[in-house]
C-alpha cells in the first residue's frame, strides 16, 4: 500500500483528490501545484497528476527523476503518457463531474502498466473509495465519450431551458420533477425506449412553432439537428 502520496494539480479534481485522501489517517497527502513542478520532491511512493489535458507533456518533461509509481487521472489520455517519467505508471479516472469537493461514492476506474501495479492500485483504490472498477483504455474513452453527450452537452441543454423560464418569468424548480422522472427511466431502461416528444412524434406542426419561437438561429438549428437524431436512432413512437 501507498503511503506517502502526492497529488499534482489544484483544479477541481485535485483537490478533490488531496481532501479525499487527507481523511484518510493512513496517508501522509501533499498537495503541489503544476506551476511548481520543480519544487515537487522525488520521495512520495505515488504521484498522481490532475491536469489539464493538453498541459500534462509539459508539466512531465520538468521532473528530474523518474518515478516509482505514478497516475494521471485523464479520461482521454493514454497511460503510456507517463512511461518515460514513472517505472510503473496508470490511470486513476473519477468517473463524475466534480465541482464539489464534499463527493462522495464517485465511482472511480483504473489501470495500470502491468498486472502486479494494476493489483496494488486496485486495493489503494479500493481502501478510499467505494465504488472501484478495473477497465480498459479504450473503455475508459468510450466512458469520457458517453459522458459528454450525457452530462455535458444535457446540462448546456438545462441552461436553455433556464433561460427560456427566466425569459418567461417562471420558477425554475418547476421542472424538477419532469428532469428527475427522465432521469429514473433511464436509470431502468434504454432511453430511446422511453423517449418522449414532438420529434418522436413527428408532430411537425408544434417543432414549426417551437422553432418560430427561438430568435437565435444557432438554437433553431440546434432544435432541428437534435429532432433528426431522436429519428436516425429509430426510435419507437411513444
Amino acid at each position: 500500500m501507498f503511503t506517502k502520496i502526492a497529488v499534482v494539480g489544484t483544479g477541481n479534481v485535485g483537490t478533490w483528490l488531496f481532501q479525499t485522501l487527507q481523511n484518510q489517517s493512513n496517508f501522509e497527502v501533499h498537495s503541489f501545484s503544476s506551476r511548481k513542478i520543480e519544487l515537487l520532491p522525488a520521495n512520495f511512493d505515488l504521484f498522481i497528476f490532475a491536469l489539464k489535458d493538453d498541459v500534462y507533456k509539459e508539466v512531465l518533461e520538468q521532473i528530474p527523476f523518474k518515478m516509482p509509481h505514478a497516475v494521471h487521472t485523464s479520461g482521454s489520455l493514454s497511460q503510456n503518457i507517463l512511461a518515460p517519467y514513472s517505472e510503473n505508471f496508470g490511470v486513476l479516472y473519477p468517473y463524475q463531474s466534480i465541482t464539489d469537493y464534499e463527493l462522495f461514492d464517485v465511482p472511480v476506474c483504473i489501470e495500470g502498466s502491468d498486472l502486479i501495479f494494476e493489483d496494488l492500485l486496485f486495493k489503494f483504490a479500493s481502501y478510499v473509495f467505494s465504488i472501484v472498477h478495473k477497465i480498459s483504455e479504450k473503455q475508459r474513452f468510450a466512458m469520457h465519450l458517453a459522458a459528454v453527450f450525457a452530462n455535458n452537452f444535457t446540462n448546456a441543454m438545462y441552461e436553455i431551458a433556464y433561460q427560456i423560464f427566466k425569459e418567461n418569468d417562471l420558477n425554475w424548480s418547476l421542472i424538477f420533477p419532469l428532469l428527475e422522472n427522465t432521469l429514473e427511466k433511464a436509470k431502468h431502461n434504454a432511453p430511446h425506449l422511453v423517449q418522449t416528444g414532438p420529434a418522436v412524434r413527428n408532430d411537425v406542426s408544434i417543432m414549426e412553432k417551437h422553432c418560430n419561437y427561438l430568435k437565435n438561429e444557432d438554437l433553431k438549428e440546434l432544435y432541428k439537428l437534435i429532432s433528426k437524431v431522436i429519428n436516425l436512432l429509430n426510435i419507437p413512437n411513444s
